[in-house]
């Protein structure tokens, strides 16, 4: 006797939702590379007591590049204008921190400089910018 098998119907497996789901995910990974910020270019210094900071986010970015000139961003200021910068900064936040990026081929003394000018307008939460060796 033969036994009559259940008919089996062509399975087919809807693809709509995994096309919206790969190009969710394209748009996604489009947003999240144009949130690359643009730096000044910097060769920063290497030292062997460099260490790397557990938050760095959340911080203003201060760079100095070889030829002396002072960025926040890459907007370039003077030391009168750092510290009004850094003075608006503070009206709006009052626990701001700063990242301080200078080239190895800068003289400590602007950097002093820009302590100076970073503590008299009342920021006091300075870090810098250093390649462990």
């Amino acid at each position: 006797m033969r036994v009559k098998q259940p008919r089996k119907d062509d399975v087919e497996i809807d693809m709509a939702p995994m096309i919206d789901m790969v190009f969710l995910l394209l748009i996604f990974f489009m947003v999240a590379s144009v949130v690359v910020t643009n730096k000044v270019k910097v060769k920063l210094p290497e030292s062997k007591a460099a260490k790397v900071p557990e938050d760095i986010k959340g911080r203003i970015v201060l760079s100095v590049d070889a030829n002396d000139q002072i960025y926040a961003g890459m907007v370039p200021l003077t030391i009168e204008e750092l510290k009004e910068f850094v003075s608006k900064q503070l009206d709006e936040d009052p626990n701001l921190r700063i990242m301080i990026r200078a080239d190895k081929r800068v003289k400590y003394k602007i950097c002093k400089e820009i302590m100076i000018a970073c503590g008299e307008v009342g920021a006091t939460d300075l870090i810098y910018a250093a390649y462990e060796e």
